[in-house]
């Protein structure tokens, strides 16, 4: 795994946020795969919208997570920027996928689709495995690496 290549930013974030933030949506994917009611993966859809296009302070998930953060007085820890947004790319087109498919009738569809990112968040948020790291150094960058 030393060979892994992620995308790469000047900008820092705190690993801890990243991870608490992650973690807040997979307690709404997780009310989403129990109730089916589409609101709750549209909320994990709008957060990883705002933090995959606009910028991630606007988040409101991520605002939870700072202050919870904040006030359990825990350390920093910085960590690059660029593969949190290449990930929170993935999620977004996970959860509106989900979300598209619960709204159309493919309930099966959607399950699958939310527990699949749910998964993945989850591997993210609690052992700090980013899965976007790999899809990015298998898919993504073969495409960049002759243009460098």
């Amino acid at each position: 795994m030393k060979g892994i290549v992620c995308p790469i930013s000047i900008e820092k974030i705190d690993s801890n946020v990243s991870r608490l933030t992650v973690f807040i949506n997979v307690v709404f994917m997780g009310v989403f795969l129990y109730s089916q009611n589409p609101l709750f993966i549209g909320i994990v859809a709008i957060d990883y919208f705002i933090r995959a296009t606009l910028k991630v302070e606007y988040s409101p998930i991520r605002f939870l997570a700072l202050y919870t953060i904040s006030a359990l007085n825990v350390k920093k820890k910085p960590i690059n920027l660029a593969p949190k947004i290449f990930a929170s790319r993935l999620g977004l087109i996970c959860a509106l996928m989900a979300a598209i498919l619960q709204l159309t009738g493919h309930t099966s569809g959607a399950l699958i689709t939310a527990g699949l990112l749910m998964v993945l968040s989850i591997l993210d948020s609690v052992f700090n495995f980013c899965v976007g790291c790999i899809i990015y150094n298998f898919i993504v960058y073969p495409f960049y690496k002759d243009k460098n």
